[in-house]
């Protein structure tokens, strides 16, 4: 595994949110929800620094006594995520997104030249890789991943990185990964945590994690690769099944 801790600040809104009293607050979200620029009935999600749900009151408090945040968003389907920097930090905390968690809203470039958004992906399990292009375990996964992929059509996969879009293609020339690529993801990841590459995540139909893979290291030799990583996705699939 390689560790990597490469954040970079996040938009803000132009203005310090001072404490609020109970009765100003649904008012007070209202207008915060509006400087986001999504559409009506906006669905927004507070996380703590923990990524622990928290109400829009505690969020805009902590706000107001100088925390930062980082934040991710699907204008199509009108959702974002924001997420409380650890005190004092200008980075995120520590990746904590586990089984039953809602997968955070994005939009983000490909490779391709469009924009893909989390709720593309709706309706199929799809497992997302998140990368960089010197991560030495990264490229030792790309022919499992590659063959991963062309045995399960019935899945969508992506691959993220924080890098930008000449880093992310040179990536995909020289290593030959097969993978849909969204690049300058940063936002996003910081709003998971990710801090450990290569990170494996697989969203559910429904938009939540099925399960995560924090630095996972697969066995030497592609077939065994390719044998572990169909184990772990069909072991999160049946687990994420009704009974």
């Amino acid at each position: 595994m390689r560790h990597a801790s490469r954040f970079v600040g996040l938009f803000a809104l132009a203005w310090m949110l001072c404490p609020l009293h109970a009765a100003d607050a649904p008012n007070d979200e209202q207008r915060f929800v509006a400087a986001l620029q999504l559409g009506p009935s906006a669905d927004v999600h507070y996380l703590d620094a923990a990524g622990k749900p928290l109400s829009y009151a505690a969020f805009a408090q902590q706000l107001g006594e100088g925390r930062n945040y980082s934040s991710t968003m699907d204008s199509k389907a009108n959702a974002a995520m924001l997420r409380l920097r650890p005190p004092g930090s200008t980075s995120a905390g520590r990746f904590s997104f586990g089984r039953g968690s809602a997968f955070p809203p994005f939009e983000l470039p490909s490779l391709q030249g469009d924009t893909q958004r989390l709720s593309d992906f709706r309706g199929r399990y799809t497992l997302v890789s998140f990368f960089f292009a010197e991560c030495a375990p990264c490229i030792a996964e790309v022919p499992a991943l590659n063959a991963f992929a062309h045995a399960n059509g019935d899945m969508a996969f992506v691959a993220i990185t924080y890098e930008d879009a000449a880093t992310a293609r040179q990536f995909v020339a020289d290593r030959g990964l097969k993978w849909p690529v969204l690049h300058d993801g940063q936002a996003l990841i910081d709003t998971l945590g990710v801090s450990i590459y290569p990170t494996l995540m697989l969203i559910d139909p429904s938009g939540h994690v099925a399960g995560a893979a924090v630095g996972m290291s697969m066995r030497e030799g592609q077939d065994k690769q390719l044998a572990d990583l169909t184990g772990w996705v069909q072991q999160w699939k049946k687990a994420t099944q009704p009974r």
